[in-house]
């Protein structure tokens, strides 16, 4: 998804469906910068707002922390 289209759809990237970095570093254990570099990176999708703030995908991110062994966030960090 380009830039633009990440604009266009992150008006919708608000609510309980969508976790932010510090929930999702929470959810991790990891640190926010952490979770900006994966986002930056790819390792994590994400979508980002109007004002460029990071948003992940509520279940999507839940299911890669729960199927994700403990060593692998060491290693992706």
């Amino acid at each position: 998804m380009s830039e633009v289209e990440s604009r266009q759809a992150a008006p919708a990237a608000t609510g309980p469906e969508f976790l932010s970095r510090g929930e999702v570093a929470k959810l991790f254990g990891v640190s926010v910068s952490t979770v900006t570099r994966w986002a930056r990176t790819g390792l994590l999708k994400a979508v980002r707002t109007p004002g460029g703030h990071y948003r992940f995908r509520a279940e999507e991110t839940r299911r890669a922390a729960r199927s994700a062994a403990p060593d692998d966030a060491a290693r992706l960090d």
